[in-house]
């Protein structure tokens, strides 16, 4: 066994709380310009992980959630992120192994595959539960601006050859661009061997390079315009909501239908409190306007909105809430009980700064519901 206890703990939160098995922290050199390695100073509280070997792998195979259908390998959202899984030796052994042990859940490794070894393409397609979730990021103009060491060849034969569970591209701002690449994806019959061609939008955070910065604003200007077109042109694929407005609908309902199911486990707990109570749902700018629409009328409850300040300029995922950007932006004159999004914090009850649940509760003297 390779990893300490410190690097082991941040191993199994990783594997329970995201499903990503992080098998190596070495840095790739592709040198994508979103990359959080580093420019991302939050993430520097996580322990870097050496090259695990087959026994931490099968211990980490404990913590996989039995409910999810994916196993992803290397691909670490706060343990070993951006990195490329392909760079450990035994990378090859390792899918095997976790395609044998989960025979009924899709294997996959998020990479621009710049080190996948051309004559193991034989070997992956003989996998029937493993699939590469390519990130293609873009194969227009600007590709070798975003990944220095875009490896276009290697892409275009992977796109032809490799066995691809999923196909990522991001907006760059530019919506011919957008169109050339699907023409592209649909010329080689890329659309037929993928579970989904996936439309991203480019985010930033605070620390973000100023090149990142540019690209990740020109994607958000033009965001709403590239899903419009998207939607009338390849409704069958697949795009991130990073807001809950009508304009998104379509492509990925599974947002839509996830903020209902929380609105209705967040009713089952309001009804079940006391009318004189005061009720706090905090929010950030991703779900704000339609949770708050859903709430009008209802006198002991508001919804506050928290924007990402801390760990963002356009992020607005529910997950990189935090203790920090709450606490400058939310001062209640009542607050009984405060509601939470559940992603905000790992599995052992911390934010992305390590701040524990408990501590929030205390700041506020309020009791606080995960949802």
């Amino acid at each position: 066994m390779v990893l300490n206890k410190k690097q082991f703990d941040a191993f199994k939160m990783e594997i329970a709380t995201f499903g990503n098995i992080p098998i190596l922290s070495q840095y790739c050199g592709i040198g994508c310009v979103f990359c959080k390695v580093h420019t991302d100073s939050y993430l520097g509280q996580y322990p870097k992980i050496p090259m695990i070997d087959k026994e931490d792998l099968l211990s980490g195979f404990k913590y996989i959630n039995p409910n999810v259908n994916y196993i992803r390998l290397g691909a670490g959202v706060l343990v070993a992120p951006h990195t490329d899984p392909f760079l450990h030796p035994q990378i090859y052994e390792f899918i095997k192994l976790a395609s044998e042990y989960f025979p009924n859940k899709k294997v996959s490794t998020v990479t621009t595959g710049a080190y996948i070894e051309d004559n193991k393409l034989d070997f992956l397609n003989s996998i029937p539960n493993y699939g590469i979730d390519l990130s293609l990021i873009t194969m227009q103009e600007q590709r070798e601006a975003i990944i220095p060491r875009s490896e276009r060849e290697k892409t275009m034969y992977l796109l032809k050859h490799a066995p691809l569970n999923k196909c990522t591209l991001m907006f760059t701002g530019n919506l011919d661009e957008m169109k050339k690449d699907l023409e592209l994806l649909y010329g080689l019959g890329v659309h037929k061997k993928v579970s989904q061609i996936l439309v991203r939008r480019i985010e930033h955070t605070e620390t973000s390079q100023s090149k990142l910065k540019k690209l990740s604003q020109a994607c958000i200007d033009g965001y709403e315009e590239c899903i419009s077109w998207l939607k009338d042109n390849y409704p069958d694929v697949v795009f991130t909501v990073p807001i809950l407005k009508d304009v998104f609908r379509g492509g990925n309902n599974e947002y839509f239908i996830d903020a209902q199911e929380r609105i209705d486990a967040q009713k089952e707990i309001i009804n079940n409190i006391p009318r004189d109570k005061s009720i706090n749902l905090i929010s950030p700018l991703s779900g704000y306007e339609y949770f708050k629409k859903a709430y009008q009328g209802i006198e002991n409850v508001k919804v506050n909105l928290i924007e990402n300040h801390l760990y963002g300029g356009s992020v607005s995922v529910a997950g990189l809430l935090n203790h920090g950007d709450i606490k400058n932006q939310f001062h209640p004159e009542k607050n009984d009980v405060m509601i939470l999004p559940k992603e905000m914090y790992n599995s052992e009850e911390v934010d992305i700064q390590g701040n524990p649940k408990i501590e929030l509760s205390k700041y506020y003297n309020a009791k606080i519901y995960l949802v």
